[in-house]
This record gives structure tokens, C-alpha cells and sequence, in this order.
């Protein structure tokens, strides 16, 4: 059999790379893989939901990313440390960086991270674009929200 070329949609490729993420993550799987599959999946469906073309979005929208780079700058301004957007964005995306690229000049051979942090963020922003772009979450995502909300009202 030989290989066949076929075309692909990016919302369900995005789709499936955030339900690869979920995967790994309800098997316990690597966070750094889940944080760049989920990550992969959160900024394909960003464009998606940016792009003036798109047919299933009315009017301007706001990308989880977009919405957490808003908040962290109020609680920066609030705590009298202001930040650019692009300080914030940097920050967000620091763990997924530095496990994608490595500058032999500037970068350390260790990460310090809360990488479940790190991971309940990235999975967080992924659903939220999917649900703005497809509408309705999958039973997955319902899972996911369903067992981070269990575990956050935990003594």
C-alpha cells in the first residue's frame, strides 16, 4: 500500500492535538509533551478564531491567550509592576520555549517550573479556543474541567 496525500483542516488537526494533549494527560503521561502538543493546539485554533474569514465566528474575538495576557496585566498594574504584553507573553509561553529551543549562549541545561501549573494553563487556554471555535466542548474537556475542578476545591 502506498502513502496517499490528502488534504487536512486545521481545526481538527488542532482538534486532535488537543485530544492527544488530553490523552497524556488522563494517562499520567509527560507534561512537557502535553504542554507542547496542547500549546500546538491552543495557538493553531487562535489563528483560526482570528482569521476575518472565518465562517463560524461573528465579530471581533478574544483568545484565551489574549484574555490571560488582559488579566495578568491588571494584576501587574494593580501590584504597581507593570508589564508589557509582549513581557507577558514571553512569560506564558517560557516552559513550551525552552523545552522547543536551546541557545547554547544564553540558556541554562534546567527549567524551574511548577509543571502541573504549567499544564492545567496550556490545556486550560487550548479548551477555551476550542470551545469559542467549535462551540461545544468534547466529553474529554468535560472530563478534564470536570476532574481540575474537583481537585482545586481539595483542602
Amino acid at each position: 500500500m502506498g502513502m496517499v496525500y490528502k488534504s487536512y483542516k486545521k481545526g481538527e488537526i488542532a482538534a486532535r492535538m488537543l485530544g492527544t494533549a488530553l490523552d497524556l494527560y488522563f494517562d499520567r503521561g509527560d507534561g512537557f509533551a502535553i504542554i507542547n502538543v496542547a500549546a500546538a493546539s491552543e495557538e493553531v485554533l487562535a489563528g483560526l478564531l482570528k482569521n476575518n474569514g472565518n465562517e463560524k465566528i461573528s465579530g471581533p474575538v478574544c483568545t484565551a491567550r489574549e484574555k490571560t495576557i488582559s488579566a495578568l496585566k491588571e494584576i501587574h498594574a494593580v501590584h504597581d509592576s507593570k508589564r508589557s504584553e509582549k513581557e507577558i507573553g514571553t512569560y506564558l509561553n517560557f516552559v513550551r520555549n525552552k523545552t522547543k529551543h536551546h541557545d547554547v549562549e544564553n540558556d541554562s541545561d534546567e527549567i524551574a517550573t511548577c509543571l502541573e501549573l504549567e499544564v492545567e494553563s496550556i490545556i486550560s487556554r487550548a479548551i477555551e479556543n476550542y470551545v469559542l471555535y467549535f462551540k461545544v466542548p468534547t466529553e474529554k474537556m468535560l472530563r478534564y474541567i470536570n476532574r481540575v475542578s474537583l481537585h482545586r476545591d481539595d483542602p
